[in-house]
């Protein structure tokens, strides 16, 4: 294990903000820790990177992080310098270090050549994007040789256009680099395409912590189900008109369900709204209306269907 936490529990004027929380990670991985709003995701970014202290637990690294190998956190809102520009912030963390002026140029050229931001070397925090500002901050962090990155909710501020496309460029970088990484988010979609491990928290504790599949398609209870996406609870006579004899109750997410159409079908198409890369169909079976997105878009409303789930 190359970095871990244990038993990590922080309370504040006797409210538990975390509790008992224990995962580990192995050197290069990604990790997104997940949850609602509240649920501690924040106070545990910063008991790892140091700036508090836990109630009781510990934090845990094979080699302690040191001068030369830290640990960097980006947090929310980039903390760039404003009265620098783009080069001499990156270069900030290389100048502590008083190295010599052409290697912190190399350095710094080369990760600025990375990110694409070669051409903002000059320019100063207020003239970039919300996306440059965000890859200049990741490449002052990466520009001194991390030995862990911590990304304090790294879609925040980004318009929902660019949070998938950042979060591909997050996972490459972090690959190409090889740096461990802890991101919280409570972006989802962003935090499973990114992500070789998920950590969900609710309440202040880690209710789930697995690959990123396995914690969407096999949450540990109805709750965590809801969160992390859309969820059909089926049950008694839906159960039954579909076919699963024996079982009681399932909870089934929308794309595991499978249409075919079928004049003695068990299920009516109430309608059928294009929703880009799928489309979204209710379904009434019996007195229940359930979700369930396909990419077949010859269906239309009324049709009847036999519902399939894809185990």
């Amino acid at each position: 294990m190359f970095f871990g936490v244990e038993g990590l529990t922080k309370t504040y004027e006797a409210a538990p903000v975390l509790e008992d929380v224990t995962f580990g990670m192995e050197k290069g991985e990604m990790v997104s820790i997940i949850g609602p709003s509240g649920a501690g995701k924040t106070t545990l970014l910063k008991l790892v990177a140091g700036l508090d202290w836990p109630t009781s637990g510990r934090v845990i690294f094979q080699n302690e992080p040191s001068r030369e190998n830290p640990v960097i956190m980006v947090f929310q809102d980039y903390v760039l310098f404003p009265s620098m520009t783009v080069f001499e912030n990156v270069a900030f963390g290389l100048r502590a270090r008083r190295l010599s002026g052409d290697e912190v140029r190399r350095r710094v050229m080369e990760v600025l050549d990375y990110f694409g931001l070669v051409s903002k070397a000059d320019a100063y925090p207020e003239h970039l994007s919300g996306g440059q500002r965000q890859r200049v901050a990741i490449a002052r962090g990466l520009v001194v040789n991390p030995m862990m990155l911590l990304l304090d909710e790294p879609f925040a501020n980004l318009d929902r256009n660019l949070k998938l496309q950042t979060a591909e460029f997050i996972r490459e970088t972090q690959r190409n680099f090889g740096v461990t990484t802890l991101s919280v988010t409570h972006d989802l979609e962003e935090a499973f395409v990114m992500s070789d491990r998920i950590g969900l928290v609710m309440d202040g504790r880690l209710v789930q912590f697995g690959e990123a599949r396995d914690v969407y398609f096999n949450p540990v209870h109805e709750d965590a189900a809801r969160f992390l996406g859309p969820l059909n609870v089926l049950e008694g006579e839906v159960l039954t008109l579909m076919g699963c004899e024996g079982t009681q109750r399932r909870a089934v997410r929308p794309e595991s369900l499978l249409l075919h159409p079928r004049e003695d079908g068990a299920g009516r198409v109430l309608c059928a709204d294009f929703a880009g890369h799928f489309t979204k169909y209710l379904v009434e079976v019996g007195d229940t209306v359930i979700t369930v997105y396909g990419t077949d878009s010859a269906l239309r409303h009324g049709d009847r269907v036999a519902i399939e789930i894809i185990e």
